[in-house]
């Protein structure tokens, strides 16, 4: 969904606490992650996000390849996590492009967590930010990828 700031908002809640949701959305990206949303030439093979501020967020393939997505701005666990999206609008990846995907983790009680997704600074594709703030906003984008997310934090569940 598109706010009235223009930033993707979407939302999830899942059955286990705020540190399981965490650590699965971090640490087991490669298990839950869309195999079709990538920028490589080849298949997924795994989906880092280094565990600090200022790591890595990338895709290693099955070829050997790796693909830049951004880096980790905030990593405060199991409450917040905020990631640069740092992919062009032809679908590359660009350090002079930074958009923040900011994650929380909320308990809404012993074991379930809210987990919403803002995607800002959508501006920052210029004349391209209609196009992709539309396409951000289908529901084979984040939507598609956080009911994938929930789908994996149900087998452990």
């Amino acid at each position: 969904m598109i706010d009235s700031t223009g930033d993707i908002r979407q939302h999830v809640t899942v059955d286990v606490d705020p540190q399981t949701a965490f650590d699965l959305f971090t640490a087991h990206m490669t298990e839950w992650w869309p195999a079709h949303h990538h920028i490589g030439s080849a298949p997924i093979e795994q989906i880092i996000i280094e565990p600090r501020p200022g790591g890595r967020w990338y895709t290693r393939h099955v070829d050997g390849t790796e693909t830049s997505t951004g880096y980790v701005r905030v990593w405060e666990p199991p409450s917040r996590l905020v990631i640069t999206w740092q992919i062009s609008a032809d679908w590359s990846y660009d350090t002079a492009l930074v958009t923040l995907v900011e994650l929380t983790f909320t308990p809404q009680d012993e074991h379930r967590t809210l987990v919403e997704l803002v995607h800002r600074d959508l501006d920052n594709y210029g004349p391209d930010t209609d196009r992709i703030r539309a396409m951000l906003d289908e529901p084979d984008a984040w939507a598609a990828t956080l009911s994938s997310f929930a789908a994996r934090v149900a087998v452990s569940a």
